[in-house]
C-alpha cells in the first residue's frame, strides 16, 4: 500500500510505500491522517491556508471482506475547532481507492483554479471544473455519471465548501449513486474547497492491490462476525438510527428548543417507528448498506408521495438537530432539510444546532421549516445571510450578539443531552474533535467491557472510565476504516488482532492493538496543545452547569478538574 501526495498547484505526484518498514505501516484511516496531520501540519496555520493538508484515508481494513470496514477518514486542521480533525464516511469511493492500493491521499498546496482530480488504470490525472462552480452535490453527481458512466466512486463539495464556509462536508455517494453519505463535522469541506479540488473521481478496477495473507484464517475471524453483527443488529436494520428518537426522549435525553428540555411531545411523529411507516407506505427503502461491506445495514431511501427520491439515509442526529431541536415535528420537512444540506454540502448537526441558536434569539420563528428552507437556499447561493448560517454556531453567536451556545471547541453538540448521558458529556467535553458523539458514543446501553460496572446511565460513577474506553477502541475502528456500530468494546479488539494478524501476517496481542489506539490519541492531543488547544479547554458551556435539564431536573456535574486530568491515565 502507498500513500499519493498530490500538490494540487503544481499537479506533481509523489507515491511513498508505506509497507515493511514504515512508520505509517500499521496506520490507517484516522490513525494515518492523524499522524500525517500531526508530523506535517504547523499547529498555528490558518485552516484554510496553503499550509493545511487534506488527508483522505483508508482503513488497515479496508478492501478486505471484514464486516462493515468500507469507511475513509477525513482529516485536516479544522477551520471550526482549530484543532485536529477526522469525520469518517461510508459510501463508494473508500474501497475503490484501496483498490488502487492507495492508504492515503493527500492533498497539498493550493490550486489556482477549480479542479477535478481523476484516479484510473492510468494514475492520477486533473481536470478543469470551473463550469462545475456552484454546482450543488446532486447536479454534480448526476452529470459525472451521465459522462462516466454509474460505477464511479466520488468525493466531492457543495458549494458551501466552495465558499469555505466552516461547517461544509465532504460528501460520497452511496451505493445508489446519491450523494447521501458526508464527512461532515469539522468543516473539512471546506478545506477541499480552499484547495479548490470540487471532486475526486475513481474509476472502478476489476481487481484489488489490497492483499490479505491468510485468507482462511481471515474468513474463519470475519464470517462469524458478520453472521453474529446481522443477528444482534436486526432492529437497527428495520428501523435505523431514528429508532433511538423515542428512546433518548424517554430517558430525557433527547436535546429539545436548543437544549432548553429534554423531551420532545411530539417526538413520535419524527419517530423510527414513523419513518418507517411513511417509507414502507411510499414503497422507499429500508435494510440499506452504506458501504459494499456492511452487514447492519441501518441506512433507508426516502421518497415522497409521487415516489421521487428525496433523501437517502435520514439519520437520528439529522432528526434531533433539524427536528426536536427547533421545534420541527414533520418527518417530510426534516427528510427536505436533509437534502438540502446534502446538496449544499453542509453538516446536518452543525446546521441544525445553528437554527437552534437563531430560534432561540428570536431571529427565527419556532419550527418556521420553510425559513429553514429558504436559508439553506442562501447557503446554497453563497450570500451574506448564507453566510451568516453556514459557518458554524459559534459564528453565528458572534454575529447575533447571543451567548447561550451549545458547543465543545467551536463545534455544536450533537443528540445527546450531555446532562443526561453522563459519559457523553465527558466525550463531548474531552475528545481532541470537540462535541463529536462518534468520538466516543456513550448511548444507553453501551458499555466497554462486559465484565466492569460503569454504574447507572444518570450518575457520574464509572463514566470517567466508560469516556475514556470508548473513544480509546472508537479510534482504532476509525482506523480500521470501521463503522462504529460493530462495537467499540475491549472483548471486539481480540477480533481486531486476529483480523490483522490474518492480513498482515503478525503476531499482535490485543495489548499492542490498544497501544495503537493510545498512540494515535496521544498524537492528536499533542498537535492540539501546540495549536493551543489545551486542557483547560475540556469542558462544556456554563449553562449546561446552571440550567437542569427538563424532565430530569440533571444538570452537567463533572468538575473541571476532572475533565482537565482525563487524558493522563494514557500515560
Amino acid at each position: 500500500m502507498k500513500i499519493a501526495r498530490i500538490n494540487v498547484d503544481t499537479e506533481k505526484l509523489k507515491y511513498e510505500d508505506i509497507s515493511g518498514e514504515s512508520k505509517y505501516f500499521l496506520l490507517g484511516g484516522r490513525g494515518l491522517s492523524s499522524q500525517i496531520i500531526h508530523d506535517e501540519v504547523p499547529p498555528l496555520c490558518d485552516p484554510l491556508g496553503e499550509e493545511n493538508k487534506l488527508i483522505l484515508a483508508t482503513g488497515l481494513l479496508t478492501g478486505s471482506p471484514f464486516p462493515c470496514s468500507g469507511r475513509t477518514s477525513v482529516g485536516a486542521k479544522s477551520p471550526l475547532t482549530k484543532g485536529i480533525k477526522e469525520a469518517n464516511v461510508g459510501g463508494r469511493p473508500s474501497i475503490m481507492l484501496a483498490s488502487y492500493g492507495i492508504r492515503a491521499l493527500v492533498l497539498e498546496g493550493k490550486s489556482p483554479e477549480l479542479k477535478f482530480i481523476f484516479i484510473d488504470k492510468d494514475g492520477i490525472k486533473f481536470e478543469s471544473a470551473e463550469k462545475y462552480k456552484g454546482f450543488g452535490n446532486y447536479k454534480l453527481h448526476e452529470d459525472l455519471a451521465r459522462k462516466y458512466g454509474k460505477r464511479l466512486g466520488i468525493y466531492s463539495i457543495g458549494p458551501s465548501g466552495e465558499y469555505l464556509m466552516k461547517a461544509a462536508s465532504v460528501a460520497t455517494n452511496d451505493l445508489e449513486g446519491y450523494p447521501s453519505r458526508h464527512a461532515a463535522r469539522g468543516g473539512l469541506g471546506a478545506v477541499m474547497g480552499s484547495k479548490k479540488i470540487k471532486a475526486i473521481i475513481i474509476f472502478s478496477r476489476k481487481s484489488s492491490e489490497v492483499r490479505i495473507s491468510d485468507i482462511k484464517k481471515f474468513r474463519e475471524v470475519s464470517k462469524p462476525f458478520a453472521k453474529e453483527l446481522a443477528e444482534s443488529k436486526k432492529n437497527f436494520s428495520i428501523y435505523g438510527t431514528s429508532n433511538m428518537v423515542r428512546g433518548m426522549n424517554a430517558y430525557g435525553g433527547l436535546p429539545t428548543k436548543n437544549f432548553r428540555m429534554g423531551s420532545y411531545d411530539k417526538a413520535i411523529d419524527i419517530s423510527g417507528e414513523r419513518l418507517h411507516e411513511l417509507v414502507t407506505a411510499r414503497n422507499g427503502r429500508k435494510r440499506v448498506p452504506c458501504s459494499p461491506t456492511c452487514v447492519i445495514k441501518c441506512s433507508n431511501i426516502i421518497v415522497d408521495e409521487n415516489g421521487n427520491h428525496v433523501t437517502s439515509s435520514l439519520e437520528y442526529e439529522t432528526i434531533f438537530a433539524n427536528g426536536s431541536n427547533l421545534l420541527i415535528d414533520n418527518l417530510d420537512d426534516i427528510a427536505r432539510i436533509d437534502h438540502l444540506c446534502d446538496d449544499a454540502g453542509i453538516d446536518t448537526i452543525e446546521f441544525g444546532v445553528t437554527m437552534g441558536v437563531a430560534m432561540d434569539a428570536g431571529k427565527v420563528q419556532w419550527g418556521d421549516a420553510q425559513k429553514v428552507f429558504e436559508i439553506l437556499e442562501e447557503i446554497k447561493e453563497g450570500s451574506k445571510v448564507g453566510k451568516l448560517y453556514g459557518n458554524g454556531v459559534c459564528h453565528l453567536g458572534k454575529e447575533i450578539g447571543f451567548d447561550r451556545i451549545p458547543h465543545v471547541k467551536g463545534q455544536g453538540i450533537s443528540g445527546y443531552d450531555p446532562r443526561v448521558f453522563k459519559a457523553m458529556s465527558v466525550t463531548y467535553a474531552t475528545s481532541p474533535m470537540g462535541a463529536d458523539h462518534t468520538s466516543g458514543a456513550a448511548i444507553a446501553g453501551r458499555v466497554a467491557n462486559q465484565t466492569k460496572d460503569y454504574g447507572e446511565l444518570t450518575e457520574n460513577k464509572g463514566k470517567l472510565d466508560l469516556s475514556y474506553e470508548l473513544q480509546l477502541y472508537t479510534t482504532i475502528l476509525d482506523s480500521l476504516g470501521c463503522c462504529y456500530f460493530i462495537g467499540p468494546s475491549y472483548e471486539n479488539m481480540e477480533i481486531v488482532q486476529d483480523a490483522l494478524n490474518a492480513m498482515y501476517n503478525l503476531e499482535l496481542t490485543r495489548e499492542d492493538v490498544i497501544n495503537i489506539g493510545k498512540s494515535i490519541l496521544k498524537a492528536e492531543l499533542d498537535f492540539n496543545a501546540r495549536a493551543g488547544i489545551l486542557q483547560d479547554r475540556n469542558d462544556l458551556p456554563e449553562f449546561l452547569r446552571k440550567e437542569s435539564s427538563e424532565p430530569t431536573g440533571l444538570k452537567f456535574t463533572f468538575t473541571k478538574e476532572e475533565l482537565n486530568q482525563f487524558w493522563k491515565k494514557l500515560n
